[in-house]
Parts: structure tokens; sequence; C-alpha cells
């Protein structure tokens, strides 16, 4: 897992921001405190995926529930996981889409400028 890439692929999210919490977690959030994505132990993430990936991504190896987070859609990706760092960005993409989607319709818009209705 190319932990390097992941941050950078956060980072390059629009409106992330970035914060270490509890003695050394890597948090990037949307809208003030939303959790998107973290980091932490130096080689684990973890992110909300769809409800309907979560219990097929509880099963890969190196995969697991996310402590403390498990009950509202979030999957730990261990060192050993072995999905290809593509793939990682994008369930990081899907956690921010999953995030902004239940932020309020005027925030939405400010993160989505291409969802306008004048360019649909």
């Amino acid at each position: 897992m190319d932990i390097a890439a992941l941050k950078a692929h956060c980072d390059a999210l629009i409106g992330i921001r970035f914060d270490i919490k509890w003695g050394g977690v890597e948090v990037y959030s949307v809208h003030k405190t939303k959790m998107v994505c973290i980091f932490y132990d130096g080689n684990k993430m973890a992110c909300k995926v769809p409800d309907e990936h979560f219990l097929m991504m509880a099963d890969i190896p190196g995969c697991r529930p996310a402590p403390h987070l498990a009950r509202v859609g979030w999957i730990e990706f261990g060192e050993s996981c072995p999905l290809p760092c593509a793939e990682l960005q994008n369930l990081i993409s899907q956690s921010w889409h999953l995030v902004v989607d239940k932020l309020p319709k005027y925030v939405q818009k400010s993160l989505r400028p291409e969802d306008t209705p004048e360019t649909k």
C-alpha cells in the first residue's frame, strides 16, 4: 500500500482539510469535521465504503471493519491489503462523495460546481 500516494490523493479532493487527532491519527475531512479518510499506526487506512460493498470489503484479506467506525460503514485497509493503489484511491473518492451527499445542499453545490443546472 502506497500511503504517500493515498495521502496525496486525499489532498487533491475538493474542500479537504487535514488534521492530526487522537494522538497521531491523520484525518482528512470535508466541510469542517466530516471525516472522509483516516491514516493511523503508520500503515493503516480507513474510509467509508458504500453499504452494498461493506460485507464484501470486510472479507478481503488485510481488510476489516474499522474499529469504532464500522457501525457507520467504514473499512480498515491494512498493510497486507491486496487492493492496488488505484482501487484504494477510487474508494477514497467514493468516500468523499458519500460524505458530501449527506451535507446540506448549499454546501454540496459549493463542493460540486460541475453539478450546477447550467452545465447539465
